[in-house]
């Protein structure tokens, strides 16, 4: 298999995405108030930021894995991105959410 420069940082990126989108689906609530979003928010942030640092302090226990700040920073922009994506297809009434 080809070594592709990045790509380790890719996938890491793209399963928080999809994790915190498809957590933030499950738990959104239907008509949640400005306050009640908020918390929401903090909420997943919190967590994502949280589970992204743990994954990777695992990762020490693990054979053939090491632990890597970059790792976390691309964990915590993939969590991001899959709660800005799930914000804005909730706003948009979109069939995903």
């Amino acid at each position: 298999m080809p070594k592709i420069p990045g790509i380790d940082k890719a996938i890491h990126f793209i399963l928080f995405a999809g994790l915190v989108f498809l957590w933030s689906r499950v738990w959104s609530v239907p008509k949640p108030t400005q306050g009640k979003k908020k918390k929401i928010f903090l909420n997943y942030l919190v967590f994502g930021i949280i589970f992204a640092i743990f994954t990777e302090m695992l990762q020490c226990y693990v054979p053939n894995r090491s632990f890597d700040y970059m790792d976390i920073a691309a964990n915590i922009a993939g969590g991001a991105s899959g709660m800005i994506l799930f914000v804005y297809l909730n706003y948009k009434r979109s069939i995903l959410v």
